[in-house]
Formats: C-alpha cells, sequence, structure tokens
C-alpha cells in the first residue's frame, strides 16, 4: 500500500545537501582534494534523488525510512573509506567525520522509529548503540576536522603537484611544501625547505631561495634531509623548463 509522503523528507534532504557541500567547501582546503569532493558530490546526487523522489505523484516507500536507511548504510561506508585515508593513506581527515554525522543522523532515526516497540533489554541496547556511535563520532570529529591534516599529507601533495609540473597558485606545489610543517618532527619542516630551496632556484627567484636555505640552515641544512628525497625533487624539477629570472 502506498504510503504518504513524510515531512521529514525535507529534513533529509537539506542534510545530505549540507553534508555533501559543506565535503566540497573543505575539499579545496585538503592537500588531496578529489577524496572529499567525490563524497561530496555523491552526497548532493543522493539530495537530488530524494527530492525528485518526494515529487513523485505516486510512492510505494517511505522516503523518511528510505532516508535514514541511506545515510545509515552510506554514512558507514564514508566513515570507513575516512578512516582508511586519515590513518593509512594519511590523503583525507574530512570525510569521516562528516560521513559519522549522517551514519549517526541515520542510525538514531532507525532506533527512534521502533523504540516504542523495543523491550526494556533492547531499548538498553539501542541506547548503548547510539552513545557508541556519538562517542566514536566526537572522536572522528577531534580528529578531522580539529588536528586536521599533517605536515606529511601536505609535503605528499607538494611531491604530486611538482610531478604534475603545478608550482603556483594555491593548489600549486609552492603552497603545499608551505603549509607542510610539523612542529612534531622538524625532519619534515627540514625537507620541506629543501624542496622550497630547490623550487625557487628553479624559478631564479633568489630571494625567497636565500630565505629558505637560511631556514634550512637552522634545522641542520641538507645533511638533516634525506639525499633520496632530495634527488627525487630534482629529478621532478628537471623536467621543467626553465623559468625567466624573478630574483631580486
Amino acid at each position: 500500500m502506498p504510503i504518504g509522503r513524510g515531512e521529514g523528507v525535507l529534513g533529509w534532504t537539506m542534510l545530505f545537501a549540507l553534508i555533501g557541500g559543506v565535503l566540497l567547501w573543505y575539499s579545496k582546503q585538503q592537500p588531496f582534494p578529489e577524496i572529499s569532493g567525490l563524497h561530496g558530490r555523491g552526497w548532493l546526487l543522493i539530495a537530488g534523488l530524494l527530492l525528485i523522489g518526494e515529487q513523485a505523484p505516486t510512492q510505494t516507500a517511505d522516503l523518511n525510512q528510505v532516508g535514514a536507511l541511506v545515510a545509515c548504510g552510506l554514512g558507514g561506508v564514508g566513515v570507513l573509506a575516512g578512516v582508511r585515508h586519515m590513518s593509512v593513506t594519511q590523503r583525507d581527515v574530512v570525510v569521516a567525520p562528516l560521513s559519522g554525522l549522517l551514519l549517526c543522523f541515520g542510525a538514531i532515526a532507525m532506533l527512534a522509529t521502533g523504540w516504542e516497540q523495543f523491550s526494556g533489554a533492547e531499548q538498553l541496547g539501542a541506547f548503548l548503540l547510539a552513545t557508541l556511535l556519538i562517542l566514536g563520532e566526537i572522536y572522528l570529529f577531534f580528529r578531522g576536522m580539529i588536528v586536521g591534516t599533517t605536515g606529511r599529507m601536505w609535503s605528499a601533495a607538494g611531491m604530486r603537484q611538482l610531478e604534475r609540473g603545478l608550482l603556483h597558485g594555491p593548489p600549486g606545489a609552492i603552497a603545499c611544501f608551505e603549509r607542510s610543517w610539523d612542529a612534531e618532527n622538524e625532519y619534515i619542516d627540514a625537507m620541506s625547505h629543501a624542496a622550497l630551496v630547490r623550487i625557487h632556484a628553479h624559478l631564479r627567484n633568489i630571494r625567497l631561495e636565500r630565505t629558505h636555505r637560511e631556514r634550512l640552515a637552522r634545522l641542520g641544512g641538507e645533511e638533516a634531509v634525506d639525499s633520496t628525497w632530495l634527488k627525487e625533487v630534482e629529478k621532478r624539477l628537471r623536467k621543467l623548463a626553465p623559468t625567466s629570472d624573478e630574483s631580486e
């Protein structure tokens, strides 16, 4: 039997659209923007599909339940993918906490729907499950949104942009290396300054080359940097055409 439209469908649509928009916005500030950008576009697509379904003249499913189920299922998938990128590949930190929000909303909505039919033990189990989900989301939010990206992530992004020949602008190698500072691991700072020394030497920007060379010297000089790293930077720079003089 067709089930009437629920007012909560608009709420689910707005939630999916909001999370998708936030992911797209945050992707511009990530060292590997394609990861959060892909998830953001996916959530916006789901919001669009829910909106289309809500406008259908006849409905054979409760879109409120569909929205909660999709949020719970795909939110869980997003958390797993985000945790992998956060801890293993170290390429993204925003997908996990924002997908976790959807997982929490979806799971709690599904638990609330059947709350009155649960026995006392089932209600206790549902409460504990909701509590665990919320505590997990707090951890993911702190780890991703508060701690944020690491210097290692920006350094890896800088090497990728260097391989692509993208040096300038917000997504360029220079900007990535300038953001790859790590107070706990000074060797990452040294690696970044060593890369910037070579990049500015390639660009013949003597002033900035001198600035980063001085900062590198305070961290122990090039002896503090892995020679393999230096060779990789130089190999990528050799593929680029030399630029005109920008010094002084």
